[in-house]
């Protein structure tokens, strides 16, 4: 008799939002969806900035990448973060996603995302080759007829407004639960510790 398979769940590492601008933007989302019909919307307690997407691991990786994400938070300090302006990725007519642009020590997060994408590099993770392109994603798959306007959108998220800053402090280990709302699992929570 064979050994069972292990399991292989979906994970990714990411900047949690706190609660209250998650809260901000299930109502900002709400009137969104009224004017801009896309397909999927992301569950509010969903929203994150994704860092690295790991893809599917065996359940036993997940120690080995929570050390490695611990690795790459060392000596980082909080850095302050804000949402401002959205965009679409994808033509006018058929965007694929929907997202809210980012302010703030986005330099920061640059190298917070490429440290914790070479930790994981000696589990076996292949580092993406585009730039990473931080992001919010909030919808996915525009089922409209007319052409989203970027102008309009550029106006979402107003320039400067405190409501929609944070300080980014920790680094989380999500699992993805494919078809379930919300999707997504907190396994695994850094803070940083400079």
């Amino acid at each position: 008799m064979s050994p069972p398979r292990e399991q292989t769940i979906r994970l990714f590492a990411a900047l949690p939002l706190p609660l209250p601008l998650k809260d901000i933007l299930k109502t900002d989302m709400e009137q969104l969806q009224k004017q801009y019909p896309f397909q999927k919307w992301v569950h509010p307690q969903d929203l994150h900035l994704t860092l690295v997407f790991l893809g599917d691991m065996a359940s036993s990786a997940v120690d080995a990448v929570a050390e490695r994400l611990r690795e790459a938070a060392a000596g980082l300090h909080p850095f302050p973060l804000r949402l401002e302006e959205a965009g679409v990725f994808g033509p006018p007519r058929t965007p694929r996603v929907l997202w809210a642009g980012l302010q703030g020590e986005v330099a920061r997060l640059r190298e917070l995302q490429a440290r914790v994408s070479d930790c994981q590099t000696s589990l076996g993770y292949t580092p993406e080759e585009r730039a990473y392109s931080p992001h919010l994603t909030l919808a996915r798959q525009y089922t409209g007829s007319s052409p989203v306007s970027k102008e309009a959108l550029a106006a979402v998220f107003p320039k400067g407004a405190a409501a929609y800053a944070w300080t980014a402090d920790r680094l989380v280990l999500y699992r993805s639960h494919l078809g379930k709302l919300p999707m997504y699992e907190e396994l695994v929570s850094v803070p940083f510790s400079g």
